[in-house]
């Protein structure tokens, strides 16, 4: 589906916004480690679509302490978040990121 603009304000009324700034090195790693899995092993070398990548992530995410300590301060605990999370981190880390390097 892709992050939508509904799906971003949800997550900002939650101050996913910030967990993503404060911790974006970490973020930018994962996705690209994301992106090489996902083209590897669900596209066949292809470029992989931002839900491709997204799904990826997820496990990463799952696991990931910073984002369960955020989720339980902001009574966000709903997986739905580390979803629409998934598709804020892929927006803004690959398809943000390939438009700035564009320009």
């Amino acid at each position: 589906m892709g992050l939508s603009e509904s799906k971003k304000e949800d997550l900002e009324a939650k101050d996913f916004h910030l967990l993503f700034k404060k911790h974006r090195p970490k973020w930018a790693a994962i996705a690209e480690k994301a992106y090489a899995y996902a083209q590897e092993n669900i596209t066949e070398g292809r470029e992989p679509r931002g839900d491709d990548v997204a799904d990826a992530l997820l496990p990463i995410l799952n696991a990931d302490t910073d984002l369960k300590a955020h989720q339980r301060a902001n009574k966000a605990n709903a997986k739905r978040y580390r979803e629409m999370f998934a598709e804020y981190i892929v927006d803004q880390i690959l398809t943000r990121g390939k438009l700035e390097k564009k320009k």
